[in-house]
């Protein structure tokens, strides 16, 4: 099974640090070919530029590593994200990717209706994010990161099957340790 794993954070003493390199390692043990996108450390930028919205309507890419990530998804039979929430949501990088990777033609199309049609045949995902915030406060103030990204985003595009793992005290070491068990039994 190939599995991609899209990773953004800007440190690499952090614990989504470590999120990514025990999610890598366990797979690695069961046979998967794993694939990891930093964000960061390929220097992806994230801004969407006047070039990009030129192409973005002809499902055109400006961004050559937009391009590479895209061709790197569709090879996938499973992709996780880890990244850390912040203002109750993904970082600026990973909302940069969405916007610049998942383009019209490549990851959905419009049927006769106008309806969006997801061209992703992914049919296994998921989320790990770290904060210091509980899933019950995300759902007082609307569940964006399920509703938002999960439901609507994934949903469009043909990423399927899509579990949410979330550290919400990322600041106690008892919190951190159940969270990688929660992974390392996700991953089982």
């Amino acid at each position: 099974m190939k599995t991609t794993i899209v990773y953004t954070h800007p440190w690499d003493g952090s614990f989504n640090h470590h999120v990514l390199e025990v999610t890598k390692a366990q797979l690695l043990s069961k046979g998967h070919d794993v694939d990891v996108i930093d964000l960061h450390q390929d220097g992806f930028d994230p801004a969407f530029h006047a070039e990009d919205l030129k192409l973005f309507g002809k499902g055109e890419y400006n961004d050559p590593k937009a391009e590479d990530y895209m061709k790197r998804l569709k090879a996938s039979d499973e992709v996780i994200f880890v990244f850390p929430v912040w203002w109750y949501g993904a970082p600026a990088m990973l909302k940069g990717f969405f916007d610049k990777v998942f383009l019209k033609g490549h990851t959905y199309d419009m049927d006769e209706n106008h309806n969006l049609v997801g061209k992703l045949d992914i049919n296994k995902a998921a989320v790990f994010t770290t904060g210091n915030i509980s899933k019950e406060i995300f759902e007082h103030i609307g569940d964006p990161i399920n509703k938002t990204m999960i439901e609507a985003l994934f949903g469009t595009v043909g990423i399927k099957n899509v579990t949410w793992l979330h550290c919400k005290t990322v600041h106690m070491e008892e919190t951190r340790n159940q969270f990688l068990l929660e992974i390392e039994q996700y991953l089982k």
